[in-house]
């Protein structure tokens, strides 16, 4: 049997606890029963396209944006801090289908710099090809491959810019490699069309940095460019030369920043180099759909070395078809006459092509004739509605025997 006081003590535990016990439960009770008051609620995160208030107003990741004339939340767009070829806000609006993944940056484009920029004026030597909308799928890699040695690039594509145009070297094509600039075949922002009418830049883009403006170029540090080797490309030193790294860079024009990444650097002064060399491994990165031109016997249209210096380039839509034109002036051009006789001639004229019924082009004969002559193909009998070439400074076209046409040889 128990003793009393023993069981005294056992039965004061059991109400010391109760005791203590209780108030702990009730204290729980009351922070999970008392309700909020209104002001005391966490606001709740508004819904993408639900309607709001005040444009410019935020909420969280939210803005408040007017999107066909109604104002609803719209939300930010993912940004890799890490990565800025991986965020769209690095791109220009001709660049679509930014992604990254793995391994892979991949993103498209068609190729052309937008309306607000000029192409093809400034040009003094041209192979009469047009600035035509292509069709690119690229894919780059995230982390460039180690190389055993930098590559040196020779004519042809060395990377795309952020508004989706392909970078090029700066040489020529032909056995004779020289600088595009020198032979004054480009325009005023560095780039032209090719054989293909693909448009790209050969030298920095000067028109594309411009736009972007100095806070992103220099204080944001954001790349005007990706290399075939995948490492980005910037511009430092072009909006203020205090913060220039010609100095710092190696053979290729690149270096590495702050946290380690290497980059190049395009030159900020004539002859605006983008890269002498390959850090790393080149890979293949464009894949591109278009469709090419054809002359009126359905021949693919690959146009002559001819001394004209380009003022105008325009694109005209006329019944459904889209009418490339460049207008501007000869300068002492060997031009093939209808009797055979060969004249100098200069001026201004026009070149255009809207499809193989309709266009303008010099050619040159495979027949023997002095160096540089060319003859002046003119088919304008089925041109579309709306487009009309009489408008344009032409000369009179070939008539005479079949001359051949030869395609430029550099």
């Amino acid at each position: 049997m128990r003793s009393p006081v023993r069981a005294l003590i056992v039965l004061a535990g059991i109400i010391s606890l109760t005791l203590v016990a209780a108030p702990m439960a009730m204290a729980h009770e009351s922070v999970v029963s008392e309700p909020r008051s209104a002001d005391a609620r966490m606001p709740s995160a508004p819904s993408p396209g639900a309607a709001c208030k005040k444009q410019g107003a935020t909420s969280g990741t939210f803005t408040c944006k007017k999107v066909k004339s109604k104002l609803v939340w719209v939300a930010a767009a993912a940004v890799s801090l890490q990565d800025p070829l991986c965020s769209a806000s690095t791109y220009t609006s001709q660049v679509s289908s930014v992604s990254c993944s793995g391994n892979s940056i991949t993103f498209r484009s068609n190729g052309l710099p937008g309306s607000a920029f000029t192409t093809m004026v400034g040009i003094t030597a041209t192979n009469q090809q047009y600035p035509r909308p292509h069709d690119y799928s690229f894919t780059f890699p995230r982390t460039p491959a180690a190389a055993a040695a930098p590559t040196v690039p020779g004519s042809g594509a060395i990377g795309v810019a952020v508004n989706g145009v392909p970078l090029f070297s700066p040489w020529t094509q032909g056995a004779i490699l020289q600088h595009t600039l020198d032979m004054g075949e480009l325009d005023v922002c560095g780039g032209h069309a090719g054989r293909g009418d693909d448009y790209h830049y050969h030298i920095a883009p000067k028109c594309l940095i411009d736009s972007l403006g100095a806070a992103k170029v220099e204080t944001q540090k954001s790349p005007i460019g990706i290399a075939n080797d995948g490492n980005p490309i910037r511009a430092l030193g072009w909006f203020q030369p205090s913060a220039s790294v010609e100095s710092q860079l190696d053979k290729c024009r690149g270096m590495r920043d702050a946290a380690g990444k290497y980059f190049y650097n395009v030159q900020s002064t004539a002859k605006w180099d983008i890269l002498n060399c390959f850090t790393n491994q080149v890979v293949n990165t464009s894949r591109d759909n278009w469709t090419g031109r054809f002359d009126s016997q359905g021949n693919p249209i690959v146009g002559a070395k001819v001394a004209l210096t380009i003022t105008n380039s325009s694109t005209v839509e006329a019944s459904g078809v889209k009418c490339y034109v460049m207008e501007g002036d000869l300068r002492n051009q060997q031009v093939i006459q209808t009797d055979q006789s060969v004249k100098s001639t200069s001026g201004p004229t026009a070149i255009f092509y809207c499809d193989p019924a309709c266009y303008t082009e010099f050619f040159e004969p495979t027949a023997r004739f002095p160096g540089g002559s060319v003859y002046y193909e003119r088919v304008t009998t089925r041109c579309p509605s709306g487009f009309n070439p009489q408008s344009l400074p032409l000369l009179a076209g070939y008539a005479g025997p079949s001359l051949g046409k030869r395609a430029a040889q550099g």
